[in-house]
Order: structure tokens, then C-alpha cells, then sequence
């Protein structure tokens, strides 16, 4: 898991609010061309020439920052009166806390306002406070991204406070933003009041175990909820398990991420146990975690019943060739299966040869993903006896092995074959002369990464 930082950027940055309000002007332009008359983006336009004219003398000869900040409030106040605003897009801008309280006085007017994104920021808690204070006010509002902010407990805090009164509220990003179990709780309490909450990206936060509890209480209330990104969240198989109590009963439920947490053989078994009531579930990430042979045997015993499963990433899981072997026996019942993530699990030639087995059952594969997994020659060869079967298959990713001139020929002599395929990655796997053999044969076909 990578560190973070949880620290805001509390100065006065009036050159980023100029160009946050530069990218406003050119967002309003394009409202207003798709159907205002000519007359108010004449008035927008004034306004904001006269506002930018004032407010860049001001930055140049660094002008105190309160007057700066009153000016830049002003001209936004004057584009309300002129314009019906419905979305708002200043992520990346470098805006802090200050910028926030600013933005706060323009958002009190934009009751139709459906679509605000200021990910990538450095709000802080101090402008999550701020922010709640006018989303209120906001009763058209189905996208709220405040991605990358910082805004920890307290600012989660702070948001529920008005979260419940947003009834349109559809998609909710608060990832990478130092929440933890507290701020999971804060948020929990209110999030079933959100009736049409489709999509809640919480990646990259610290809820552990104890924010899985907490979350898992309310999730089967959101009816709507049709898409969950946990990943990275120190969730652990005691979190993951009340998560899987619950999450099978939110029959939308189509793409879940609980990917680079804490979750051993004991949490893949708790999820195995309601795979099979998810009729809706496209899409599983649990990639980068610790489920291990074991755990294989739990998910391949139910994989048969996901008929709706496309999308699997298993990569990073220490499943080795056993449980390579018992995964490959339920993939060949996933006939949806479009992408398949095995990276990084050590299966080797035995491994391969299991899956080589089944392959030709997945008539839907386009993606699949073999990195960093040992394979010689021997499962090279395996691979390259099926692959003319896969008629759909148009990725193949198996960089990093040990396939070396052997394995490569092999592979060489069945490319023709696989009339689909458009990438293939072969990197960092010794071969030598037959690189240059396989290139001539497939350059026209796919791209060729060697």
C-alpha cells in the first residue's frame, strides 16, 4: 500500500483560483452555447473579462489576500445572476481551503447545480466544512467528487451533515482522502438515506476492519448501489466477511473493488459463500491480496454460478499451481468471461498447463493476464495449443516469465492462428534469436512487445 499524505495546503494561492475560474468561464461558455442565447455569453463574457482584469493586477503586485479572495467572490456571484449553472468541473487546480469557503458563496446559488467535481485538490477538512455548509442548498446534485482532498474523519464528518438532503445524489467519490473507521461510521449513518446512490468510491482511505462494520450495517439498504470501490483500505477477513453478509443483497450490485487489502484464504471463503446470490456482478477485482490456494478453492467451487461475471483479477495471490488447477476447473463454466488477471501467483508450468486446459472453453476471453508466474517452455508450449481456440482473445500479457527460444517458438508457430489478437507482451522473458523471428511473423497482426 502506498503512504499518503493527509496534509492540506492552507496558503494563499491566488494564481490557482485564477485558473480555476478561467476553466469556470470556458465550462459556462459550452453550457451556455448548447442552448442560451447569444446575449447572456456576451454578458458572461463581460463579466468575466472585467473580473480577470481586476483580479490578475491584484496577483501580479501581490495584492493582500483578502482583497484577492473578495474579488474573485464577487465575479462568481455576478456569473450566477446571468446563468443556470448545472456542472462544475475544477479538479487539479491546486485550490485549498480558502479557495473552498470562496467557492461556498457561488454554490449557495447553484440550486440546479448536478455534477460537481473538485478531485485533486487540497481542500482539507477546514473546506469539507465549508463545502457542506452550501451543498445543502444543492437538492439537483447526483455527482459529488472530492477524490484526493484530505479532508480525513473530521471533513467525512462534516459532509454527512447535508449528504442526506442531496435525494439525487447518484455518484460519490471520497477516495484517497484519509478517512478512516471513524469517518466510515459518520458516513454510514447517513448514506441509506441516499436512495439513489448508484456508485461509492471509497478507495484509498483506512476504514480496516472496524469501517467494513460499520458500512456493512447500512450497504443492503442502498438499493441503487450498483458499484463499491473498497481497494486499499487495510480491510482485513473479520471486515470482509460482514461485508460479504450484505453485499449480495443489493441486487444491482455489478462491480465491486476489494483489491490490495488484508484479505487471506477465510475472507475468499466468506465471499465465495454470496457469490452465488450476486446475479448482477460483472466486474471482481481482489487483486493484491493474500487468498492463496485455499482460498482459489473457495472462489473456483462457485464461479459456475456468476453468469454475469466479465471482468476477474486474481493477479498478486500467492495462489501457486494448485490453486491455478482448481481455479481453472470453474472458469471454464464463466462463459462471460471477458478479462482474466492472474499475474503474479507463482503457477508455473503446472499452473499453465491447467488453465491451457480450459481455455478454449472461454469463447468471450479478450484479456488475459499471465505476468510474473514462472512459466517456461513447458507451459509456453501448453499455452500455444489452445490459443488458436480462443477466437475472442486480443490481449495476452506474459511479460516477465521464463519462456526463453523454446517456448517462444512454440508460441510463434500458433500465432497465425489467433486471427483476434492485438497485443501481446513478451517482455523479460531470455528470448534471444527468436524474438526477432516472432516479430517478422506477427507485425502486421497485433503489437509485439519483446
Amino acid at each position: 500500500m502506498r503512504p499518503r499524505s493527509c496534509v492540506a495546503d492552507t496558503s494563499s494561492k491566488p494564481s490557482s483560483l485564477v485558473r480555476a475560474l478561467e476553466t469556470f468561464e470556458e465550462q459556462i461558455a459550452c453550457d451556455l452555447l448548447k442552448g442560451a442565447n447569444t446575449l447572456n455569453l456576451l454578458q458572461v463574457s463581460r463579466t468575466m473579462r472585467v473580473v480577470m482584469k481586476r483580479l490578475q493586477s491584484r496577483v501580479v503586485i501581490k495584492a493582500k489576500r483578502g482583497n484577492t479572495y473578495k474579488t474573485i467572490a464577487n465575479g462568481m456571484l455576478e456569473i450566477m445572476k446571468i446563468c443556470t449553472i448545472i456542472t462544475i468541473d475544477l479538479s487539479n487546480h491546486g485550490l485549498n481551503a480558502k479557495d473552498a469557503e470562496v467557492l461556498v458563496t457561488a454554490l449557495g446559488l447553484c440550486a440546479s447545480l448536478a455534477h460537481l467535481d473538485l478531485g485533486g485538490n487540497s481542500i482539507g477538512a477546514e473546506g469539507a466544512e465549508a463545502l457542506a455548509a452550501a451543498l445543502g442548498q444543492c437538492t439537483s446534485l447526483a455527482h459529488l467528487d472530492l477524490r484526493g482532498n484530505g479532508i480525513g474523519d473530521d471533513g467525512a464528518g462534516a459532509l454527512v451533515q447535508v449528504l442526506g438532503q442531496c435525494v439525487s445524489l447518484a455518484h460519490l467519490d471520497l477516495g484517497d482522502n484519509c478517512i478512516g473507521a471513524a469517518g466510515a461510521g459518520s458516513l454510514a449513518a447517513v448514506l441509506w438515506k441516499c436512495a439513489s446512490l448508484a456508485r461509492l468510491d471509497l478507495c484509498d482511505n483506512e476504514i480496516g476492519d472496524e469501517g467494513a462494520r460499520s458500512l456493512a450495517a447500512i450497504l443492503s439498504q442502498c438499493a441503487s448501489l450498483a458499484h463499491v470501490d473498497l481497494s486499499d483500505n487495510e480491510i482485513g477477513d473479520e471486515g470482509v466477511g460482514r461485508l460479504a453478509a450484505v453485499l449480495w443483497k443489493c441486487g444491482s450490485l455489478a462491480h465491486l473493488n476489494l483489491g490490495d487489502n488484508e484479505i487471506g484464504a477465510e475472507g475468499a471463503e466468506r465471499i465465495a459463500a454470496g457469490l452465488g446470490q450476486c446475479a448482477s456482478l460483472a466486474h471482481l477485482d481482489l487483486g493484491y491480496n493474500r487468498i492463496g490456494n485455499a482460498g482459489a478453492w473457495s472462489l473456483a467451487a462457485v464461479l459456475g454460478q456468476c453468469g454475469s461475471l466479465a471482468h476477474l483479477n486474481l493477479g498478486d495471490n500467492e495462489i501457486g499451481a494448485r490453486g491455478a488447477r482448481r481455479l481453472a476447473a470453474g472458469l471454464g463454466q464463466c462463459a462471460s468471461l471477458a478479462h482474466l488477471d492472474l499475474g503474479n501467483n507463482r503457477i508455473g508450468n503446472a499452473g499453465a498447463r491447467s488453465l491451457a486446459a480450459v481455455l478454449g472453453q472461454c469463447g468471450s476471453l479478450a484479456h488475459l493476464d499471465l505476468r510474473w508466474n514462472e512459466i517456461g517452455a513447458g507451459g509456453a508450449r501448453s499455452l500455444a495449443a489452445v490459443l488458436g481456440q480462443c477466437r475472442s482473445l486480443a490481449h495476452l500479457n506474459l511479460r516477465w516469465n521464463e519462456i526463453g527460444d523454446e517456448g517462444a517458438r512454440s508460441l510463434a508457430a500458433v500465432l497465425g492462428q489467433c486471427r483476434s489478437l492485438a497485443h501481446l507482451d513478451l517482455r523479460w522473458n531470455e528470448i534471444g534469436d527468436e524474438g526477432e523471428k516472432i516479430r517478422q511473423q506477427v507485425q502486421k497482426q497485433c503489437e509485439l512487445f519483446l
